[in-house]
């Protein structure tokens, strides 16, 4: 007893040095923002790969990515990711745990969902599935399902922030009104707009009025590229396919946004 009390002793007397030389020890405490839209087919699943892999290029192993899109997961297609070992439709469904489900690729560490499953997928507490992560990572990104069903608001409860991606017609931005009415309902932070495939047609909403009608800032305005199409095929995200590529530019500042808003939190 008197060697332990001794080494508890000498423990204490360290952890009160680096107080008083003002450093602190903290613990890794993960921030999660979730990617988010109105309906299928904007490019929210490409804003997720390629924010992903700008983050990851920037901070390194501390970033995470999750395909919380359960019904109808598609994130591991833009990494060329066919068929993963381990999913989170085995986490959720095995009770795995979640450690098991990251791989990575492309630099980029991942939980894919599985194309295959075919089983009803359960309604789950996303913030219980990602707990023991949060300790791991300091930034977990989630692509979350379209819409504003069931799925979407489990995985709305689970973020500290959100990112709203649209397109820049009518009929998307006046339904994006209703991803932004969800995220006020369940008091959610959002970070701002991301305007993407924008081709500068006379048909499309101007950028102000984008910004007037969802009254939030646009952080990011993607071009239409048909270089993301190549990407998107070849399983490769574009800012690594064709990193001068106009729409590659602007993701990467999109990621540096993101980089911004993490170091003021």
């Amino acid at each position: 007893m008197p060697k332990v009390a001794g080494e508890h002793s000498k423990i204490s007397s360290l952890i009160k040095q680096e107080k008083e030389r003002g450093i602190r020890i903290r613990q890794k405490r993960a921030r999660i923002i979730g990617v988010f839209s109105c309906k299928g087919g904007v490019g929210k699943t490409t804003t997720v790969s390629n924010l992903s892999t700008v983050l990851a290029e920037k901070m390194g192993a501390d970033v995470l990515t999750v395909d919380a899109n359960l019904g109808a997961p598609n994130l591991g297609l833009h990494f060329g990711e066919l068929t993963p070992k381990v999913t989170i439709h085995d986490v959720i469904a095995n009770d795995l745990p979640i450690e098991k489900a990251i791989i990575e690729n492309q630099g980029v560490r991942a939980i894919f969902g599985s194309i295959a499953y075919e089983d009803e997928v359960r309604l789950v507490d996303l913030r219980e599935v990602l707990a023991p992560l949060k300790s791991k990572f300091k930034l977990i990104i989630l692509d979350s399902a379209p819409g504003i069903g069931s799925e979407v608001v489990a995985a709305l409860k689970a973020c500290d922030d959100i990112v709203i991606v649209t397109n820049p017609y009518v009929p998307t931005v006046a339904s994006t009104l209703k991803t932004f009415r969800a995220a006020e309902r369940y008091k959610v932070p959002i970070l701002g707009v991301v305007v993407n495939r924008v081709a500068k047609e006379p048909f499309e909403l101007p950028m102000k009025e984008i910004r007037k009608a969802l009254g939030w800032p646009i952080i990011a305005v993607i071009p239409e590229d048909k270089k993301v199409r190549e990407s998107t095929a070849a399983g490769i995200p574009v800012v690594r396919y064709s990193p001068r590529s106009p729409a590659a530019l602007e993701l990467k500042r999109l990621g540096d946004y993101i980089v911004n808003h993490i170091k003021k939190g």
